[in-house]
């Protein structure tokens, strides 16, 4: 009977065992190789050569006793996300498949790979690491909403990532070509046509970064207001570019594309809130203005929206339902934080989706998003209850 694998075969102590069988073929036979010992040993685990043993182990992927395949790549993604880079490089050289395993998301939903979680998370020792270790650069993205790394790189202003993308040669598309802001490669794509497949399933122009690409699009008859799955229409995904995006959605709006308070708000246009506010004054008082105002760091329209009567325990009105406390925490906005506490925050309300308290999200966010604000937004928190 031929022995079987270990549970988790390792290319390197088959190696080994190889020279020690040559030591032993040589014994009798001088002349042997180390290519009459890989093949000898690859034939005992029932392989034809060392190159289908080889193979075999290489793309096999660790599965821990009585996990699924599923739990045991989320389990690796975690250690990517929290930038434990000692275990992921263990974790490698026992399971080199990893590296480019497609298994749900450690922190939210979707199937990523190990790149995808290390750019999000902003690790880029374990960036650097995957792509040592053979970590596909153009991805593996239709379980991901069809998000590449480089456009996570490009959306995430990580410059350093983004341009070690490229320098390996990575694929650059019509959806990474407008994040770019490159019309010149924008209008040599568009000559092949539009893509079939747009991430988030919704509108393409949600990702044009320049007056020209709008145009060129809306002359495509691409749409203006088709809205993705999370609800979104192009005009809200660029108000959420802060100052990059100010340009964007008055070039819109010059193009008769109709903008909403929360789009005003995320972009800190004090003047054009007050305005619509002076029309109609219950728009100061929908939670989605003042949880829009404080996603996007507007310190002066919610200030602003507090003392026109805004509730300062709003809550998304999608995801975990968290409170504009939760956002502030979650993006380590430590100014943010004291001015909703101060204006009677209540710190103890928990999300609805990981019933978690905004000091929860601020401990959580330090892990998953790197950002060491947050340190600083959890230590006042923690300040509160003593």
């Amino acid at each position: 009977m031929s022995p079987t694998l270990p549970l988790h075969p390792n290319l390197e102590w088959l190696r080994k065992t190889a020279k020690q069988r040559l030591s032993e073929l040589r014994a009798r036979d001088p002349q042997s190789r180390l290519a009459d010992a890989q093949r000898e040993i690859a034939r005992e685990y029932g392989f034809p050569s060392w190159r289908k043993l080889k193979s075999h182990v290489e793309t096999a992927v660790v599965q821990e006793p009585g996990l699924s395949l599923d739990q045991t790549s989320q389990a690796f993604f975690r250690l990517v996300g929290n930038g434990e880079i000692d275990k992921v490089r263990a974790a490698l050289d026992e399971a080199p498949a990893l590296v480019n395993v497609v298994g749900p998301h450690p922190f939210w939903g979707g199937r990523p790979q190990a790149l995808h979680v290390a750019i999000e998370s902003r690790r880029r020792d374990v960036f650097d690491l995957l792509l040592e270790r053979g970590a596909d650069i153009n991805g593996t993205n239709d379980q991901y909403d069809h998000w590449s790394p480089r456009m996570l790189a490009i959306q995430r202003n990580d410059a350093a990532m983004r341009d070690e993308l490229l320098r390996r040669g990575v694929r650059i598309g019509l959806v990474e070509a407008l994040m770019l802001g490159d019309d010149e490669r924008v209008d040599h794509l568009l000559d092949d046509g539009l893509p079939s497949i747009i991430p988030n399933n919704g509108s393409l122009l949600a990702f044009a970064r320049t007056t020209r690409a709008i145009d060129r699009l809306i002359a495509r008859g691409v749409s203006t207001t088709l809205k993705d799955r999370w609800g979104s229409a192009p005009i809200d995904s660029m108000s959420r570019l802060g100052a990059r995006g100010i340009a964007l959605v008055q070039h819109l709006i010059e193009r008769g594309v109709p903008a909403r308070a929360e789009d005003y708000a995320r972009l800190g246009d004090l003047e054009v809130m007050k305005n619509l506010v002076a029309n109609d004054p219950a728009i100061a008082r929908r939670d989605s203005i003042i949880t829009a105002a404080v996603d996007s760091r507007q310190h002066a329209v919610v200030e602003w929206l507090l003392a026109q009567g805004a509730n300062v325990n709003a809550r998304a009105t999608a995801g975990s339902r968290g409170t504009a406390l939760h956002s502030a925490a979650w993006n380590g906005d430590v100014r943010m934080v004291r001015l909703l506490i101060e204006a009677g925050a209540d710190p103890s309300l928990h999300d609805e989706e990981h019933d978690n308290t905004p000091l929860g999200w601020a401990d959580v966010a330090r892990s998953v998003t790197n950002n060491a604000a947050c340190d600083e937004v959890a230590e006042y928190l923690r300040s509160l209850a003593t």
